[in-house]
């Protein structure tokens, strides 16, 4: 897909104590944004939903150090700055993609317009890894900020515009159904009781086939993580190595360590679950063996496990979407025969690839470019780890798996679990949740779709969850 800019106008606040901004122009650049596979849902605040109108007194959320997290805090900064940014910080932040459209004067301008208005503040969030949007407010209008990223953390999508209504919860599980089947994408979500047995489905709107999964598959390396600190051959205090070898695309931070600096098992499993650390992920994999992390997705009960043999690491499948084109296609064409798939894995060079000279990239989870699933397979998984977290080697489980709630849910959930994941054209999430009086329960929602921009607002699909949740913990 080639960039292009649309431009349109949004209304002209009124500021009788200060300069009102000029209008502001909203240009947004649609170019493929690559996400990166291992997207973790970020936070979205319950202040989102309860967001005032212009001169309204909304709380503050806070903006997750995800790639994209930290591009939006960077843009507000510079928006309630007093000093002009430079051409020079606008040329390290953005990808050369939306400068070739869109001269960094004209950022410059869009930035002024703003700052005449500050302070911003932000009053919600949602998004992935690699896109968001910001809900900002002044004291008499507000915005949402719409940024995306590519898997090298470089701004190739910035968006104003008004601040779109708040969607309307479902007020019943048969409005959560109407509201499931009439999204623009096709979606899935699962409502799991987790008990003595294997967890047993309440509620299902939509499919129970496999699908893409996007970074859910980590609940899996998760799980052999324990099962080699059971065996004696691993532990938590061991130090894992950041090198060529694992070394990977954000998300992340520890792609960006030199070789040879070194993280514990504890500290890369906390970055693997909670901000979704592609390079902590291959890493983990690398110390347990891919055989011991196909092993252990048998083992938490995933009835579609050969969909994902040979196991690919993320630096593996960046590869796959992004390296040469005959690695997809003899990938695709090797559908249902592991020895010829590890025969394109043996082929895949060091490093990573080069995203500068990647182009557009399409979904490719049609042509088995993911690790897959069942909504079954995602909450037995949950229910294994969970297992797991009463072993003396699983300790850590609980509190890795709850470091990142993904959603703000009532305070009738005592404990939430989370592992959500993303590439281009999947979106998908899961969370373990605990009351009082009642058996624990897994929801877990999917939405795979052959054209990513459908999936450009992830707070419909992770909107759904909320409501599923509060249904279930209502009086």
């Amino acid at each position: 897909m080639e960039p292009r800019i649309e431009t349109h106008t949004a209304s002209e606040p009124s500021a009788p104590t200060r300069q009102a901004p000029r209008r502001i122009t909203r240009r947004t650049v649609a170019v493929a944004t690559a996400l990166a596979l291992a997207a973790t849902l970020t936070a979205c605040s319950a202040d989102e939903t309860d967001a005032a109108a212009p001169g309204g007194s909304a709380s503050p959320v806070a903006i997750p150090e995800t790639s994209v997290g930290i591009q939006s805090q960077w843009v507000l900064d510079e928006i309630n700055g007093d000093d002009e940014t430079t051409t020079a910080e606008i040329e390290e932040r953005f990808d050369a993609a939306i400068l070739d459209q869109l001269s960094a004067t004209d950022l410059q301008s869009v930035f002024a317009d703003l700052r005449a208005a500050a302070p911003w503040t932000p009053i919600g969030y949602e998004g992935s890894d690699v896109q968001a949007r910001v809900t900002i407010e002044a004291s008499d209008v507000a915005y949402d900020m719409s940024v995306s990223v590519t898997p090298d953390g470089l701004m190739d999508g910035l968006l104003f515009g008004e601040s779109v209504a708040d969607r309307t919860p479902a007020a019943s599980w048969d409005e959560l159904g109407e509201q499931i089947e009439d999204a623009p994408f096709a979606a899935s979500l699962t409502l799991s009781t987790v008990g003595d047995a294997d967890p047993s489905v309440d509620r299902r709107f939509g499919s129970a086939d496999p699908m893409p999964i996007g970074s859910m598959f980590k609940l899996w390396v998760l799980g052999a993580v324990v099962d080699a600190v059971e065996a004696g051959t691993l532990s938590w205090d061991d130090e894992l190595t950041i090198d060529a070898r694992v070394r990977s695309l954000p998300s992340g931070e520890l792609q960006d360590l030199p070789d040879g600096s070194t993280v514990s098992v504890r500290e890369a499993a906390e970055k693997m679950i909670a901000i979704s650390d592609n390079t902590a992920t291959d890493a983990l994999i690398l110390a347990v063996g891919r055989d011991r992390v196909e092993a252990a997705m048998t083992d938490m009960g995933a009835t579609a496990a050969e969909r994902n043999i040979p196991f690919p690491t993320t630096r593996e499948l960046f590869w796959l979407l992004f390296g040469a084109e005959d690695l997809r296609t003899l990938w695709a064409g090797a559908d249902g025969d592991p020895t010829a798939r590890a025969s394109v894995l043996e082929r895949i060079p060091a490093g990573v690839p080069d995203l500068s000279a990647a182009g557009a990239v399409t979904p490719a989870w049609r042509d088995g470019i993911e690790w897959f699933a069942t909504p079954d397979d995602i909450a037995a998984a949950h229910a294994a780890l969970q297992e797991r977290a009463r072993m003396d080697a699983g300790a850590p489980v609980r509190e890795i798996l709850s470091a990142n709630p993904g959603l703000q849910f009532d305070d009738v959930w005592t404990y939430v679990g989370f592992k959500g994941g993303s590439s281009p054209g999947v979106l998908a999430g899961s969370w373990y949740l605990e009351r009082e009086g009642a058996q624990p329960v897994v929801v877990s929602v999917f939405a795979p779709a052959d054209d990513a921009q459908t999936l450009a607002n992830p707070g419909i699909a992770y909107g759904w969850v909320e409501d599923a949740a509060a249904l279930l913990g209502a009086p």
